[in-house]
């Protein structure tokens, strides 16, 4: 199994070709942001650049000059786009703007192959001297829409007067805000911006505006610099990294957390290339937010979660922090007890509150910041598949499932297990009471053999996990044995 997170990939369903427009006004050096409608399937509530799908009908004929017809295509599509969902006309020699109740406006909505037309009978053209290609973005494969999109950044002297689609359309509103203060508003959870437009504000806030566009084309999937990742919340950035695991996960999810100081959560990269790719991926980040790396965290010290954690620590002279038990065998730690709070800087700060979870490791620790209400599960769950309670290398059942109950208990609004994607809101309460109800099922199956009188561990195996392939009874009777050291401190059967 690859990773759950691809951009430039086959996987998933195919992504439709989209567009859109980064449309910058030098007056006060604001974008124009479109809001969708809170009612929509797909990013319902979502801030976005306007632009949309490339419709059959673009074909880039009204583009001058034009030496790649694909990209005529794109660039039609997005001035297409924002002249639906904003009413403003991005074309040579004027720029114009139409009310929702212009009639041409509401013609092209509805057949996108008037609008080629219309240009050419107003003697308009699109000049692409006038737009700068602002890279490029597949949707990860994880999702069940991907697009893949072209931006195109478009500069103009003062905000245009557009005019959103309606109370009942796609686009409710629109809003010109620096990038900053998009930043800025996304953080106090006023605005929800997916992780591309991020990227953008991010690198427009950061740099002048020649090296911002530059930066533009190093987008995930298409960059030497960057790996793919997705940034679900504010301050909250997910890197799936290939670590040493157990099949069939190939990744581990590294953690980034902070603005101006970073938290490295669960570093565990084995390959000297990967680390040094994370290494570059990691300088990248830390220009576009003007931060820095403060400190290694740690769920456990399995490899997969720890491989790069003590080069990490020396090359950023940053300590180490995790559960007593698992920090001993690093330098420069600092060990985090049940309760305890690592502050990394911010206003407000991001706060990891440490809880303590045995079960699946003697030290295993889930995080919570509270900031943002994320919980980083660790290896209490996987997304999907099974976590592995071993008891030859310190895995107890009885621990995992007091974990399990008391994590389940957190209302977090996002939850970041180590192997495969992040579940939102109630999703991740829920996964955690379903593995827990998995395995007290597995459990109430075994304590139904052993009062049949199956009591030989060779016996019970194929029928306690009579629904598991037979390839995987290796693996199954670690955690055989692990519910039958419960079921005896339970004192359920004779010891």
């Amino acid at each position: 199994m690859s990773t759950w997170l691809r951009y430039n990939c086959s996987a998933g369903s195919l992504p439709v070709p989209a567009a859109v427009v980064i449309l910058y006004e030098e007056q006060g050096g604001r974008l124009l942001f479109a809001k969708r409608n809170e009612q929509l399937s797909f990013m319902g509530g979502h801030y976005a650049f306007p632009g949309g799908h490339v419709a059959e009908a673009d074909t880039g004929r009204c583009v001058h000059p034009s030496h790649d017809p694909e990209d005529a295509r794109f660039l039609t599509a997005a001035v297409r786009e924002v002249f639906e969902e904003t009413g403003l006309l991005l074309t040579t020699p004027e720029l114009r703007s139409y009310e929702m109740s212009d009639p041409i406006r509401r013609a092209v909505m509805d057949d996108p192959p008037q609008f080629e037309s219309f240009l050419e009978a107003e003697g308009l053209s699109i000049d692409r001297s006038a737009f700068v290609s602002a890279g490029r973005w597949i949707t990860p494969s994880f999702s069940p829409r991907r697009f893949d999109t072209r931006y195109f950044f478009f500069q103009c002297a003062e905000p245009l007067p557009g005019t959103p689609m309606g109370d009942d359309e796609e686009i409710t509103a629109l809003r010109w805000l620096t990038p900053r203060e998009a930043l800025e508003q996304r953080g106090m959870k006023r605005m929800t911006l997916s992780t591309p437009l991020i990227f953008v504000l991010q690198r427009l806030a950061a740099f002048p505006l020649e090296e911002a566009l530059e930066r533009l084309q190093h987008t995930p999937g298409f960059s030497d610099t960057l790996m793919d990742y997705i940034e679900p919340a504010s301050g909250i950035h997910i890197v799936p990294v290939r670590a040493p695991t157990l099949p069939p996960s190939t990744h581990t999810n590294c953690v980034i957390v902070g603005e101006k100081e970073l938290a490295i959560v669960d570093p565990g990269i084995a390959d000297e290339k990967e680390q040094e790719r994370f290494s570059r991926h990691m300088q990248t980040l830390c220009e576009g937010l003007k931060g820095k790396p403060a400190a290694v965290v740690l769920t456990h010290d399995h490899p997969d979660h720890c491989a790069f954690a003590a080069q990490l620590s020396e090359q950023h002279h940053i300590p180490i922090y995790g559960h007593p038990s698992v920090t001993q065998q690093f330098l420069n730690t600092k060990s985090l007890s049940d309760g305890e709070v690592l502050t990394l800087e911010g206003s407000p700060p991001w706060r990891l509150r440490c809880i303590y979870t045995p079960g699946h490791h003697p030290g295993h620790c889930c995080y919570f910041e509270e900031r943002s209400c994320t919980l980083l599960a660790g290896d209490l769950v996987a997304n999907p598949g099974t976590i592995l309670i071993d008891p030859d290398h310190g895995g107890d059942m009885d621990a995992y499932i007091k974990s399990l109950d008391l994590i389940s208990r957190i209302e977090a609004l996002l939850t970041i297990p180590a192997h495969g994607p992040p579940l939102i809101k109630d999703e991740g309460a829920a996964l955690f009471r379903n593995t827990l109800e998995h395995r007290l099922m597995r459990e109430n199956k075994i304590k139904e053999l052993l009062e049949t009188g199956v009591k030989d561990i060779k016996q019970l195996l194929p029928l306690a996990y009579d629904d598991v392939p037979v390839e995987l009874h290796d693996i199954a009777s670690g955690q055989l044995r692990a519910h039958l050291q419960r079921i005896n401190k339970q004192q359920v059967i004779p010891t």
